[in-house]
């Protein structure tokens, strides 16, 4: 049987392993991808079928292996590791693809037969299989008898090449994990991109963090950050890119090439080398074809393409999908905000011919082929205005974004009726504010009633408002009405469950709703000039308090808790009551805004005299519930606290989830602007409630 190295040693990790072992956990044992391991299962799965053996598989646990002893005895006789294993052919093959893209010179067979422990008829017929794969890259695999085997091609299609490469072996996410912590897996990385000059080109590019890191996504910068490396590497070794004068002219007038030029005249200072004019081309090519994290952000001196035509574009493209599927989407906002977001770059790189990788392509081929085969007739209004070809890699990604407009669309048309609905937390604030958020946005036609603490089911408040449904972050004791308990940032599964009953309650007859919700209250210029008082005072309140803490070092979620508590009160016995009020706060369910590095820490209690609102920085990233906090919003209630700051908090709540300037303010702002941001927050509600006339 033809088995590689990589496979035995799978099958001897779980041959140690007595439960189940992750996939993850294999890779990191052998240091190599996850996609690598995924890889090698077939034969993994052969050898183990050979010998009698069960393998078993379990989603989120991974792999378990049983063996007899008598088993384990020939595993390790006939297929155990041994020093002259050899490398499968696709392993090989890769090598070749490696040593041939990094060479300068030409090897002879007898070198790569040499390199690899096989005949040098092995390596002719491995030359064979890897031609196509370096033909459809536009570069020549030259073989010459008694001069060696060498490519030939231009510069773009060498540097096009090696990212192929990385991006055909490895995963955005796997090539983060490689090149943050410098484990390169197989050689095959280190090998395409020098670890040293990584390290620098990650430390210069933090010095435009603002102008670039904010900006871009993830996998955009991951992108931007291989293209320097790469091009660093090679103009060192004197292989110079060539960029068509024209369009280098074009480039140089795109408000993009003044960040360029800042990045090449770093590269130069950084490395000594000579950057020239083609290179800051091609950055700026980069850079214009990126994607960005918020259309906010799109820069506006780049006026190649106009918002105003993009839009244009977006909606004539909602009507032609309207056409094929039979959908009108035309009321979703956040469709025609996703489409200008992703089109406004996606053109520039159609229109600069950049590469456009898209990982999900097959699968969103094969799990929605009819949306795919629709939003692809969409891009026909692309290529008429721009007489561009839209290829099938952005075609996916225009898929994603009607995909999601539909799923939308189908959970708007559950409520058919008005229900109305009430959201409970703990406290009233903090994770109602976000999970009202999340239900606005997910359930449009629904009636959120209001916003309820334990207490105020307990007392019966909710039956006030003549609610059909409670939707909750915490467990509730038996109700008059039915309660469905969910995550504060409403999972998937969450979502299902709350169709369900809105589908059964759908069914039934409206409850008459209260003819007024509000506590009567007489409407004169005394109350009036009271409500005012109070809620400036509030505000002012808010304001004072507030704490930008910058360096807090905690290695844990009890520790940041302790650390917080001791700042709001130092007292012993006050320290550990407002330890244990966040604790038992956070034991009914953690809100961690995941992807942001970003948790909410909330509670009401009598230590707090007012209102209050702070952030906390951590020196060093912490995990918390298996996602990655960076910072900390603690919010504080007093234990009476009244409804003008029960509806101020709540406020700034929503806007941290809805208000992607507040988050990044949040995040990264100083101490006068993160104010300045909730002063303007709380002006814009403040407004809202003068235009409806004060106190109700």
């Amino acid at each position: 049987m033809d088995y590689s190295r990589r496979a035995i040693e799978i099958i001897e990790i779980l041959l140690e392993t007595e439960t189940y072992i992750a996939i993850a956990a294999i890779a990191e044992k052998l240091n190599v991808s996850r996609r690598t391991v995924f890889r090698e299962m077939e034969s993994v799965e052969a050898i183990t079928a050979a010998l009698g053996m069960q393998l078993s598989k379990k989603t989120r646990l991974g792999l378990s292996l049983s063996a007899t002893p008598a088993q384990q005895a020939r595993f390790k006789t006939e297929f155990a590791r041994k020093s002259d294993v050899h490398f499968d052919q696709e392993m090989r093959q890769n090598v070749l693809i490696v040593e041939l893209l990094k060479s300068r010179e030409p090897q002879k067979f007898f070198y790569f037969a040499n390199m690899l422990s096989v005949s040098e008829a092995t390596i002719s017929y491995d030359m064979d299989k890897i031609e196509p794969w370096f033909n459809k890259r536009e570069i020549n695999l030259v073989r010459k008898p008694g001069f060696g085997v060498y490519l030939e091609g231009s510069e773009t299609q060498f540097r096009k090449a090696i990212v192929d490469f990385l991006y055909e072996h490895y995963e955005h996410q796997e090539l983060v994990a490689l090149l943050e912590t410098g484990l390169y897996q197989e050689n095959m990385v280190e090998a395409l991109i020098d670890r040293d000059v990584l390290i620098n080109v990650t430390a210069l590019l933090r010095q435009y963090e603002t102008m670039i890191a904010r900006r871009l996504t993830d996998a955009a910068y991951m992108g931007l950050l291989i293209h320097l490396a790469i091009a660093i590497q090679r103009t060192t070794r004197g292989e110079r890119i060539a960029m068509n004068p024209e369009l280098l002219k074009e480039l140089q007038r795109d408000a993009h090439y003044e960040v360029a030029g800042m990045i090449g005249q770093s590269i130069q200072s950084k490395f000594g080398i000579a950057f020239p004019e083609d290179e800051l081309g091609y950055i700026t090519m980069h850079l214009k074809g990126s994607k960005l994290k918020t259309s906010a952000l799109v820069d506006e001196n780049d006026v190649m393409i106009s918002n105003y035509e993009i839009s244009k574009l977006a909606s004539k493209m909602m009507s032609v999908f309207k056409a094929e599927s039979g959908y009108d989407l035309s009321d979703d906002e956040r469709l025609l905000v996703g489409l200008v977001s992703h089109l406004k770059p996606a053109l520039a790189r159609m229109k600069l011919q950049l590469d456009i990788r898209n990982p999900l392509l097959d699968k969103i081929k094969e799990m929605y082929p009819e949306i795919f085969i629709m939003s692809l007739k969409t891009t026909a209004v692309i290529h008429d205005r721009f007489d561009v070809d839209v290829p099938e890699a952005e075609a996916g990604y225009i898929a994603m974004h009607f995909g999601a407009a539909i799923e939308r669309f189908r959970k708007a048309q559950i409520v058919l009726r008005d229900i109305r609905v009430g959201v409970v937390c703990s406290s009233g604030i903090g994770t109602s504010s976000l999970l009202y958020s999340r239900l606005s946005k997910l359930f449009p036609k629904l009636t959120i009633a209001a916003q309820f603490s334990k207490e105020d089911i307990l007392i019966g408040k909710a039956d006030v408002y003549g609610v059909e449904l409670l939707i909750s972050t915490i467990a509730l004791e038996k109700t008059a009405v039915p309660v469905v308990t969910v995550n504060p940032l409403l999972l998937e599964e969450d979502e299902m469950r709350i169709a369900q009953v809105l589908n059964i309650i759908n069914s039934q007859p409206a409850v008459e709703p209260p003819v007024s919700t509000k506590e009567p209250v007489v409407s004169n210029s005394r109350t009036h000039i009271q409500w005012l008082h109070d809620v400036t005072e509030s505000v002012l309140m808010l304001e004072a308090n507030f704490k930008l803490i910058t360096d807090l070092q905690a290695k844990s979620l009890s520790q940041i808790i302790k650390q917080i508590a001791e700042a709001y009160a130092g007292e012993f016995r006050a320290r550990k009551k407002l330890e244990r009020q966040f604790q038992m706060r956070e034991r009914l369910g953690s809100t961690i805004i995941h992807g942001e590095g970003l948790m909410l820490l909330h509670t009401r209690s009598e230590l707090f005299e007012s209102v209050c609102f702070s952030v906390w920085r951590l020196k060093k990233a912490v995990s918390v519930h298996h996602d990655v906090v960076e910072n900390v919003i603690v919010m504080g209630m007093p234990a009476q606290q009244s409804s003008i700051q029960s509806d101020m908090m709540s406020q700034l709540s929503k806007a941290i989830i809805e208000d992607e300037s507040f988050l990044n303010q949040l995040k990264h702002g100083d101490e006068a602007s993160i104010k300045a941001y909730i002063n303007e927050i709380l002006q814009r509600w403040l407004n809202k409630q003068l235009q409806k006339g004060g106190p109700q």
